[in-house]
């Protein structure tokens, strides 16, 4: 006998393969969307992040702001709908001392102050603040360095 079809198990394993394949195929394409969502709205938050940054202020520390707060002395907004996202926005601003570090302490050539000169010593101190901006979903943060002579 010339057997030219396919017999019924054939095509079920055939059809059970196809559909695996389906559900994978599925499954990655949910999971890069979610990923790619989180990313976006991760980007998003660091870019808004940057608003209180540019103030650079320490009276902000610790304290629970609007972004418009930040902004609207340096910017003229007109536009209606930003407003009211920046009105929305609200952050928590976190500066603290992270770290200290004076390189030339340890050293016997630090020069003392030359008032003839008006130099004053080699020695100085590197300051690192760690600012932390968050909201209720996310938050970034920052390191800050300050050189004090």
């Amino acid at each position: 006998m010339n057997k030219k079809a396919f017999t019924l198990i054939e095509v079920l394993v055939s059809v059970v393969i196809l559909s695996t394949v389906a559900v994978l195929l599925f499954e990655i394409s949910t999971n890069s969307k979610n990923s790619f969502s989180y990313l976006s709205e991760k980007a998003s938050f660091t870019t808004l992040s940057s608003l209180p940054l540019m103030q650079n202020n320490p009276k902000y520390h610790n304290s629970d702001k609007t972004l418009y707060e930040y902004v609207r002395y340096d910017f003229d907004i007109k536009d209606d709908e930003l407003r009211k996202y920046l009105k929305e926005t609200k952050i928590h601003y976190d500066q603290e001392e992270f770290a200290e570090f004076s390189p030339l302490s340890e050293s016997d050539e630090i020069v003392e102050y030359n008032e003839e000169m008006g130099q004053g010593t080699n020695g100085f101190t590197i300051l690192f603040d760690k600012i932390q901006i968050s909201n209720k979903q996310q938050s970034t943060f920052l390191y800050k360095i300050d050189i004090k002579q």
